[in-house]
């Protein structure tokens, strides 16, 4: 069981996320030990002050992921705006900072992730969610039949060839609700479900 939770500024848990991003960050070379600040070690951004930060913790209670949800809104921008130039809707959010230790580097834990940004745009009435992801990323997505749209032609940010990516909501609703495919409708069950911040693999069975 993977348990998810909101990582507050200020908090134990905030400071958690900051140390682990950073370690996993440098590990795979998303940046580089001078972008990290030499009197913390840690590498922050100007994003954290309008974003949601989570956490994801294991059965032994070890913190293995990390990601966050940065919300637009009046004077705050997000990152496919500020690298990429993308003019976005309102009511939007960036899916950012997602890391995750390497013995648990699957799809799993990524979709309790997208779950809890799921629940808390909800409540916050976002529709739209931008991401920056790798190159190759969206078309392994899209031959799933991912609703995962391409935004940008490739930037090299984060010491690798990165597009901007769009997923309007309602259509991961419709993906999910009407794809032939059996994990897209058990990810549509999970979705239906009340979240209880917890995720397993059962939730995801066939």
């Amino acid at each position: 069981m993977f348990r998810f939770r909101v990582a507050e500024p200020g908090s134990a848990d905030f400071d958690v996320w900051l140390r682990l991003r950073t370690e996993l960050y440098l590990d795979a070379g998303l940046i580089n030990p001078e972008d990290v600040d030499a009197t913390t070690g840690l590498y922050r951004d100007a994003y954290s002050e309008h974003a949601t930060h989570l956490l994801a913790s294991d059965d032994e209670g070890d913190d293995i992921a990390c990601c966050r949800m940065i919300e637009s809104g009046d004077g705050r921008t997000l990152p496919v705006a500020d690298l990429f130039g993308v003019e976005c809707h309102p009511r939007s959010y960036e899916a950012s900072g997602l890391a995750v230790v390497p013995r648990h580097r699957d799809a799993f834990v990524f979709v309790g992730f997208y779950r809890a940004m799921t629940e808390l745009a909800d409540q916050a009435g976002h529709e739209y969610c931008y991401s920056i992801v790798e190159e190759p990323t969206p078309a392994a997505l899209q031959r799933f039949g991912y609703p995962i749209r391409v935004l940008t032609e490739p930037l090299f940010v984060f010491n690798a060839p990165n597009v901007a990516t769009v997923i309007a909501r309602q259509e991961i609703r419709a993906w999910m609700e009407q794809a032939d495919d059996p994990r897209a409708s058990a990810m549509a069950r999970y979705y239906r479900k009340p979240f209880e911040w917890t995720l397993t693999r059962e939730d995801l069975a066939p």
